[in-house]
């Protein structure tokens, strides 16, 4: 079958099932309760997540089909699938499976929209990893497609089901901080590259690897796939792929959800010198009513992760895995820090993020973090590279227009 003839069988095939409505998909689940998965993209984060669904879907769901461009991740992840599951590298191969109701994408950020968008047009519903998509114009259009179909769409953010980030939000929300003036994100994490794991041990489809992408090797290059998070082709750097977790964060808590007004950022590769992509960078954004922040090294872990501190005229939140702290203002010496008027111990499970889809698949309603959550979490970040690569203040309009002055 020729490329062009299997694109249009696809297509066909995508069209009729994505006539399924919420009253089919009860029919469906009604005849087999298990809701029936494939996972679009399964190395190391795909294959974690897909423990998560394991783990508390347990009698709800099972994954029955595979699809990744290396065959080692097909093998991987075909062990955490149920007996009999099948394995692919053409994801419209999975796509076409009608037993098929949702599915896991957890696929490089250059990517996401083809496989979200495909995945819609055959009628299925979609947990998706973050960073929701490679540009803010291709997350745009992933908005407007999905709010065209009757798809449940999930972006893979898990904060937002976080008790303790919601528990955080109602204080922020109560006016415990007063009125904030700065929040400051940050990541740093002690990342030393290991060559000694790139190398190949199985089939990996290379052209199907770079998609979408900019061509650069006839044949693999290893760092380029291992590491993919280290080139531009593929993601947008650690600016977006943490900064999407973060910046959200901020910006539920503090700004109803909306992206920033403007960003500038600088960076520079400490550690990671194969790539194009910083490992080390500060971006500074400008809100309405506050400024805020966002570093990240790799080279050194003091304060080891990730942590946000929102600082207010009445306090000052501190949060990270260890869960959250709220410190009174004014900060006076010998009690520096002064104690806690409000704390929350815990961190940031994905389990819960994942039961949330699973009930919405079966409920229809939207989840915790739809696609427009997604979008606005990283269209700061992705403001910040183009300041990066332009080396100049990058604005972003009310009606969505970017411009660099």
């Amino acid at each position: 079958m020729t490329e062009q003839k299997s694109r249009r069988t696809f297509i066909k095939q995508a069209g009729a099932a994505g006539a399924l409505t919420a009253a089919s998909y009860s029919r469906v689940l009604g005849a087999n309760d298990r809701i029936q998965m494939g996972i679009i993209g399964s190395g190391g984060r795909g294959r974690s997540v897909m423990g998560s669904f394991n783990q508390v879907g347990k009698d709800k769901m099972e994954f029955i089909h595979v699809c990744d461009v290396y065959e080692p991740n097909q093998a991987a992840a075909l062990k955490l699938s149920r007996e009999g599951a099948k394995a692919t590298f053409d994801h419209r191969e999975l796509l076409a499976n009608k037993d098929i109701t949702a599915i896991l994408n957890a696929t490089p950020d250059h990517w996401h929209m083809q496989m979200i968008l495909d995945s819609v047009a055959a009628g299925k519903d979609v947990y998706t990893e973050k960073p929701f998509a490679l540009t803010i114009e291709q997350g745009a259009k992933i908005v407007k497609t999905v709010r065209a179909s009757k798809q449940v769409v999930q972006v893979g953010m898990q904060r937002r089901s976080s008790e303790m980030v919601r528990a955080a939000k109602k204080l922020v929300d109560d006016g415990v901080l007063g009125e904030v003036a700065i929040a400051r994100a940050q990541w740093y994490w002690n990342r030393p590259s290991d060559p000694s794991r790139f190398s190949f041990k199985g089939k990996l489809d290379w052209e199907r690897f770079q998609g979408p992408a900019k061509k650069h090797y006839a044949t693999p290059e290893p760092p380029r796939f291992f590491s993919w998070r280290s080139f531009f082709d593929y993601n947008g750097g650690h600016m977006t792929d943490q900064g999407t977790h973060l910046m959200d964060v901020v910006q539920w808590l503090c700004n109803d959800g909306k992206p920033p007004k403007s960003a500038v950022a600088q960076g520079m590769n400490t550690i990671h010198m194969f790539g194009d992509v910083p490992d080390t960078f500060s971006a500074v954004f400008e809100y309405p009513k506050f400024m805020a922040t966002w570093t990240l090294c790799y080279a050194n872990s003091y304060e080891d992760a990730w942590k946000i501190t929102i600082q207010g005229k009445k306090a000052t939140m501190v949060l990270d895995d260890d869960g959250y702290r709220v410190f009174p203002e004014v900060w006076k010496r010998p009690s520096i820090p002064p104690a806690t008027i409000h704390d929350f111990k815990g961190g940031i499970p994905t389990d819960p993020h994942v039961a949330n889809f699973l009930d919405c698949v079966r409920s229809r309603k939207d989840p915790n973090a739809p696609v427009e959550v997604g979008h606005n979490a990283v269209t700061g970040p992705h403001l910040a590279n183009l300041a990066l690569k332009s080396k100049t203040r990058v604005t972003l309009s009310d009606d969505g227009v970017i411009a660099m002055k």
